[in-house]
């Protein structure tokens, strides 16, 4: 039985027990104020004067709701109500007269105006009663499935949520590799000794992918360690005229972050930011500040004029961090002159909205 199945059956069970208990406290209340002795059969005979009401839900709520919500029959629907209404009034009016009701107090009933026999109104109050009852039948399944059809909404949504990350990892991925070979084909022309080496970290770095990659968050202490490989790697191709600046925090709070979603803008300020022909310099700080992580990344632009400073990595970053964190991350990118400046603040826990939930 589904959730919200098991939801609805609680509510009429709540329901049907408060009018069940409600009676006899009543009863009880009424009894000590007037002096009434309590009795047993009063109660029985109330509790059977209920179960026609039991009985009509049953029928409406099995039999006829189905018709209107499942099949969405309105005319079927219509007519299943007015054949119990119909049934349930004739019931109401035969049973009208039948013995065994609790005497009023003084054991008379009280008399009619002008001696006449009162009219069916109480027959009327019950039958209205039963088209209420129905009507909150009603009512509560067409909750229970606006519910029903929220929570599968958001299944849906998260089911999408996910395809989508996975597939952003996959266009991630390729593009990191691609760049980080080239830059271990040009050391092998430059420096074969440093291309070793660069090898050695490359393996690290792919055991941090294969490993950790298709992983919704991963422990900031892992993406921190890959961003040290990787800032060692680009360390090696350049020469000692680059100033390279990595500013990590000893103490993380048990931070928890998607993985590589920061080494894609460390990526790119190598590439865009290195040139040979004049000093270049990256400076990258990461610390964790009040719940909230904070990734500050300048360098050098090697060619200012040029406006468009974003490729298939950044592109793709903003629409991880759209996705799993919407309006709870700042993203602020400076280009103007010479330097390119990126400043990301992003919730340090994991337990938001996670890639593939």
């Amino acid at each position: 039985m589904e959730k919200e199945k098991k939801q609805e059956v609680v509510i009429y069970g709540i329901l049907w027990f408060v009018i069940l208990t409600i009676v006899p406290v009543i009863m009880f209340f009424q009894g000590y104020t007037m002096r009434i002795p309590f009795r047993f059969e009063d109660l029985l005979h109330i509790w059977l004067g209920i179960l026609p009401f039991f009985v009509l839900f049953l029928f409406h709520d099995f039999l006829a709701t189905p018709l209107l919500l499942e099949k969405r029959n309105l005319a079927a629907y219509i007519g299943a109500l007015l054949g119990l209404t119909v049934l349930f009034a004739a019931y109401i009016w035969a049973s009208r007269g039948a013995p065994g009701g609790p005497p009023p107090p003084g054991g008379q009933a009280p008399p009619s105006p002008g001696g006449r026999e009162l009219p069916t109104t109480p027959e009327v109050l019950k039958v209205i009663m039963g088209l209420l009852m129905m009507g909150v039948n009603v009512g509560v399944k067409y909750y229970m499935k606006s519910v029903r059809g929220e929570r599968r909404m958001q299944e849906l949504q998260a089911e999408n949520l996910g395809r989508q990350l996975e597939t952003l990892r996959y266009q991630i991925n390729p593009h990191f590799f691609m760049n980080t070979l080239n830059n271990i084909h040009a050391l092998v022309d430059i420096d074969p000794e440093q291309a070793k080496a660069s090898i050695e970290e490359f393996s690290k770095m792919m055991r941090h992918v294969l490993y950790e990659g298709d992983r919704p968050t991963i422990p900031l202490a892992k993406e921190m360690d890959f961003l040290r490989h990787y800032v060692y790697l680009m360390k090696l191709r350049y020469a000692d005229t680059v100033r390279v600046v990595l500013s990590l925090p000893d103490k993380n709070e048990g931070a928890e972050i998607p993985p590589l979603m920061l080494t894609t803008f460390v990526e790119n300020a190598f590439k865009h930011g290195i040139s040979y022909e004049k000093p270049s310099f990256v400076h990258v700080t990461l610390s964790v500040e009040d719940g909230k992580i904070v990734f500050h990344c300048v360098n050098s632009r090697r060619e200012p004029v040029k406006s468009d400073h974003t490729g298939v990595g950044l592109v793709n970053v903003r629409r991880r961090l759209d996705l799993l964190y919407g309006d709870r991350y700042t993203l602020h990118i400076d280009q103007s002159g010479d330097v390119y400046d990126v400043l990301l603040l992003f919730p340090a826990t994991a337990n938001l909205k996670k890639e593939g939930a």
